[in-house]
């Protein structure tokens, strides 16, 4: 079909257009169809060829779903989807001046998790007189983000003018697919554990009305690491040794918590007003049946191919068993990108990408110090067994790459002994200028619409009973004071 291809970028255009008047105009039954075509073209794949039916895809929902996930059953469908993902569909990019942000490029291929089942989820709260909110409490003031499902807004308490950074998430695009509810309460249920790091995100509120759900958490004003990195082009030793002995105090946190954290990347790093690192999104989080510190070193608890692909390892991206090592590889590969200036694998596609994670061997540039090149072997090792930093993560630290951390007085933020490398210029907290004007310069009318025509069923408003949270009274003093 030679003529296909010198169609397709009109047919995209065509097929965006008629996908974003359908999903405005009548949302039930584009996401119906959405599904069906999508399983009718994977089951048409062995009569046509894949790359064929995929392609066909692409154009029909282009643009529609950023996370491109399948529910089949057959394990051949899995690995063709892993295979061909990249060549084959398309996603869209903001501009961007360096680098080319990973936000639309996250990939999931569902197998089963381990004791995977319903998750049971109860009405949660930290205190017996705390306030229950409503979306009518908040003022919507700027976009700070978009991705697959929803989007995060910067806005402010009606009662008290607090900041918060609001995750809504449509019922609509998680209803069609019992595994996004799953990973939707999913991350609601590990955000209200994993409360009092100081490197990991707050969460304050989460509730939900008609036909979104909210979750209310605290607003980081010192913007994405991956946007700092577009100015400072790739940091040096002591800087990158910074951030990432930040991240691996909030890996190591969540592994002991039995936590996989799955999609470690610059865009998910945030930074405060003073400098340090906070990491959010636990939309691809996964808890371990084994939880606590017992559950360290464990293998094999998950097979989903979930995440990002430039920043998944190689077992995650291969469908093997695999556990928290994932979130090492993970912390090499930002690191990597911190310092040379881009991801250890890159390709014009992910299919590309992929490939070499899995079977090519990573060169070092000369100019890494020895220091650094050691300890990126170590984390970007292929085999799972031969990056377990948990079970020695003292020794970890005490790795001469981290020889000007002091390790106390980061994870108590001590300003005295430390002086973080980049503070972010904030002269207005409601400004969000640290955020990407790809975003900010969204008007909010843009972003996401409340979908008015959706009748909810009954199926859609059980999936989503017990999201509510309200963290304590106490919690929201200590950790909203400067918002």
């Amino acid at each position: 079909m030679p003529g296909l291809c010198l169609r397709r970028p009109k047919m995209f255009k065509l097929s965006h257009d008629v996908n974003h008047l359908s999903r405005t105009k009548c949302p039930c039954a584009h996401y119906t169809s959405y599904r069906l075509v999508f399983f009718f073209i994977i089951n048409l794949k062995s009569a046509i060829g894949l790359g064929f039916c995929l392609t066909v895809l692409d154009m029909v929902f282009y643009l529609d779903e950023a996370v491109v996930e399948s529910d089949s059953d057959n394990g051949d469908d899995h690995a063709d989807l892993v295979e061909h993902l990249g060549a084959n569909l398309s996603s869209a990019h903001p501009p961007t001046r360096r680098r080319k942000s990973s936000v639309y490029s996250k990939i999931s291929v569902h197998n089963e998790d381990a004791g995977n089942g319903q998750i049971s989820i109860t009405e949660y709260t930290k205190g017996e007189q705390e306030t229950k909110a409503s979306i009518s409490d908040f003022e919507p003031i700027t976009v700070l983000g978009q991705g697959a499902y929803g989007t995060v807004k910067l806005v402010k308490n009606r009662h008290t003018s607090k900041l918060y950074a609001q995750k809504e998430l449509k019922k609509a695009s998680l209803v069609i697919n019992e595994k996004h509810i799953e990973r939707t309460m999913e991350e609601r249920n590990i955000l209200s554990k994993i409360s009092e790091h100081p490197n990991i995100v707050k969460l304050f509120y989460a509730f939900h009305d008609h036909d979104k759900l909210y979750l209310m958490m605290e607003y980081v004003p010192g913007g994405e690491l991956f946007q700092h990195l577009n100015e400072e082009k790739f940091l040096g030793e002591d800087i990158a040794s910074f951030y990432a002995a930040q991240m691996a105090l909030a890996i190591n946190y969540l592994h002991t918590m039995g936590i996989v954290y799955r999609d470690l990347k610059p865009e998910n790093c945030l930074l405060d007003s003073q400098g340090f690192l906070v990491l959010t999104d636990f939309g691809l989080s996964k808890q371990s049946l084994d939880t606590g510190a017992s559950s360290i070193g464990h293998d094999g608890s998950f097979k989903s191919i979930i995440g990002t692909p430039e920043y998944m390892a190689p077992e995650v991206l291969k469908g093997d068993p695999y556990s928290f090592s994932c979130d090492w590889w993970s912390l090499g590969a930002v690191i990597f990108d911190m310092m040379i200036g881009k991801p250890p694998f890159t390709g014009a596609n992910s299919k590309i990408i992929m490939d070499k994670i899995v079977n090519k061997t990573l060169k070092f540039p000369y100019y890494l110090t020895p220091t650094a090149k050691e300890l990126l072997q170590k984390l970007l090792n292929k085999s799972p067994a031969k990056r377990d930093v948990d079970t020695t993560f003292t020794k970890f630290q005490k790795h001469s790459f981290f020889r000007n951390i002091d390790w106390d007085a980061l994870l108590k933020r001590d300003l005295t002994k430390i002086s973080p490398p980049i503070v972010p210029i904030i002269t207005d907290l409601e400004l969000a200028e640290n955020f990407s004007k790809d975003f900010t310069d969204l008007k909010l009318s843009d972003d996401v619409s409340t979908d008015l025509n959706l009748i909810p069923t009954t199926r859609a408003k059980d999936a989503f009973q017990g999201f509510s949270y309200v963290a304590s009274n106490s919690y929201m003093s200590r950790y909203l004071g400067n918002c």
